[in-house]
């Protein structure tokens, strides 16, 4: 019997290491991560996106909706990610299927010291095509998405006459 209980705890063990291994590079984002992220910007949603090893190269979508004419701040956090993949944004058409144009692409971008990309820009539809091309040959990874909305000022501002 103690030979079988070593057995089973060393599958046990090494279950769990791969389980870990391969979830544990998406973490929970606590409230002050999301405030330094986004800092004046409102926090509107976040998505973790785990990245897979893989010998050939694959897309990853998913489409967020916008309010028409509010100014955004996107945070593409890249710390936890493997190399080779490369954020890219698409404006979506009313009906949800057109692709429009890139309005962003990360290659074409410098990464801060934080290992982010940060994107500000005034939304041109309500919805937004991101895609993650994952280049071949790559090593598991997770890539931070958040979203925050700069508020308009409810008050007018007044202007002195002279």
């Amino acid at each position: 019997m103690g030979k079988h209980y070593k057995i089973l705890i060393l599958v046990f063990f090494a279950l769990s290491l791969s389980v870990q291994n391969s979830f544990g590079q998406c973490t929970d984002v606590d409230k002050e991560r999301k405030k330094s992220l986004l800092g004046n910007a409102v926090y509107d949603n976040y998505r973790q996106t785990y990245i897979k090893n893989a010998k050939d190269p694959y897309d990853i979508e998913f489409r967020v909706d916008l309010l028409k004419n509010f100014n955004f701040k996107l945070i593409f956090d890249m710390k936890a990610k493997s190399e080779g993949v490369i954020v890219k944004l698409f404006d979506v058409g009313e009906d949800g299927k057109e692709v429009g144009n890139l309005l962003y692409q990360s290659s074409e971008d410098i990464m801060t010291e934080n290992a982010t990309f940060e994107i500000q820009f005034e939304a041109p539809k309500t919805k937004l095509l991101v895609k993650y091309e994952v280049k071949d040959e790559t090593y598991e990874g997770c890539v931070l998405f958040m979203l925050g909305v700069y508020l308009r000022d409810k008050k007018a501002k007044k202007t002195k006459k002279k």
